[in-house]
This record gives C-alpha cells, structure tokens and sequence, in this order.
C-alpha cells in the first residue's frame, strides 16, 4: 500500500513537471535573451515550438523567435517566416497584430519589396485594427516610390478625408503637395503647402512648406513676397541655402528697381 502510495505521489510530481517544462523553457530563453544570448535563447524557443506547440506559451515563444532573427541576428527574411507561421498556427495569439505590423515592415523596409509592401498593408487596413491612419500612409508611400504618383495621391486624399485629427495630417499634405508639383499641378501644390502653413504651424514640414512657397512665389516673379516668405523662415534646416536664397533674392530686387534686371 505505501509502495502504491508513493508511485502515486511520484506519478503526480513527475505530471506536474512535464506540465510545467515549457513555462520553464520560456522563462530560460527570456533570461537568456537578456543577457544577450541570442542563439541560446532561439534554442530554448524553437523546443518549445518543436515539443509543445499545443501549449499557451508557444506563441509567445514564436513571437519572441522572430524579433530574435529579426533584430538580433539581422535576418529579416527569417523572421518574416516565423511572423506569418505565427499569423497561420495561433489565430487567437494576442500577438497577431504585433506580428501583421512587423511582417508589413519587414516586407516594405528590409525586402525593400514595395508591390508586396502595398498587399500587407492593405490586409491591415481591411482588419480594421491599429493604426489605420498609419497604414494608409505606407500604402501610399509605397505607391511614391514606385513612381505611382497618381495613385499615391489618390490614398493620400484618402487619408486626408478619412482620419483628419491624424498626426499624419502635416506629413500628407506635404508630401501630397509634392506629387501635385511632380504633376505641373503647381496651383493645386500652393494651396496644399499654404493650408499646411496656416493650419499646422508648429510642424516640422511647415518651414519646407513655407520654403517651397517662397520658391513658387520667386519663379512666379512675385519677389517681394517670395522674400518675406524666406525671411518669415525660423530655425530652417538649411540656414546657409536661406541665406543664399534671401541674398539673390535681394539682389534681384534691387538690380530690378534699377532698371538692371
């Protein structure tokens, strides 16, 4: 009877520790992923993906496995992989969007493979989670630089009447105003840059917008205006092109005043 006991007490600590080995696995890659061993840590997640993909912590273990490739090993086309393994094996994962976003990313950035850039980020946008606004900017850009300049345009008209309180609103319109240029659509530009200039002063791409104003203005002949455009200019990323431009500017005006120009 004690023997029994005993096995059976045994029987049970033995089905507790099996129970509990991939939490353990977890907690000794995460260590180890802190202390920088990365290899070892990808060790101690694939065993888990390997021995117990049916347990609660294999997706997290999946995740953590391809920010390793991803960051730590600089293999994005291997951490692209384990993102969309992990998208297709846990469909209830908490991870999923964080893994959507990076696989988008990887795809976009890393590959540097716009077309397929352009097909992530639209799957994310038909989600209808995250940051939608954000999405729809990296379709457009990848439309920008596919030289796809209509239908950059178009998503970013998209943006601007879709998400108006965006904090991309300013980078839109910039950016926008630019393809219109790139267009000869230069009255359609000036507005954009000058909505830009009333509506968000404090951004960072008013001043290039306020510089483009002043160069449209000085090609237009409209001098004195140009001018006080550029000297409206504070703290321009290019001080010495400002100062360039205001000194031919004045030059200009003087020598036309003459008679000279």
């Amino acid at each position: 009877m004690i023997v029994l006991l005993v096995g059976a007490i045994g029987y049970v600590k033995w089905q507790g520790y099996l129970f509990s080995e991939p939490q353990r696995l977890l907690t000794r890659g995460v260590k180890q992923e802190s202390l920088g061993r990365s290899t070892e840590a990808l060790a101690r997640y694939r065993q888990i993906i390997t021995q117990y993909p049916q347990e609660s912590v294999a997706p997290e273990a999946l995740y953590r496995m391809a920010r390793l490739w991803h960051f730590d090993l600089q293999n994005p086309q291997q951490a692209l992989l384990k993102y969309l393994q992990l998208e297709r094996d846990y469909t209830d994962s908490s991870h999923i969007q964080q893994a959507r976003e990076a696989a988008a990313r990887i795809v976009k950035i890393d590959l540097g493979d716009d077309i397929q850039a352009i097909g992530y980020y639209q799957r994310l946008l038909d989600n209808r989670q995250g940051t939608l606004d954000q999405y729809l900017y990296e379709i457009a850009d990848s439309y920008f630089r596919l030289e796809n300049y209509p239908q950059a345009r178009i998503e970013l008209e998209n943006l601007l009447s879709t998400y108006p309180d965006s904090s991309l609103i300013p980078e839109a319109l910039h950016r926008k105003a630019t393809i219109l240029v790139l267009e000869n659509r230069t009255d359609e530009a000036y507005q954009d840059w000058r909505q830009l200039v009333e509506d968000f002063p404090d951004s960072g791409y008013a001043g290039r917008a306020r510089f483009n104003l002043a160069s449209m203005l000085e090609e237009k002949g409209e001098l004195e205006s140009a001018l006080a455009e550029y000297r409206s200019l504070e703290n321009y990323p290019r001080p010495l092109l400002l100062e360039q431009k205001i000194d031919h500017l004045t030059r200009r005006i003087q020598n036309r005043n003459e008679g000279l120009e």
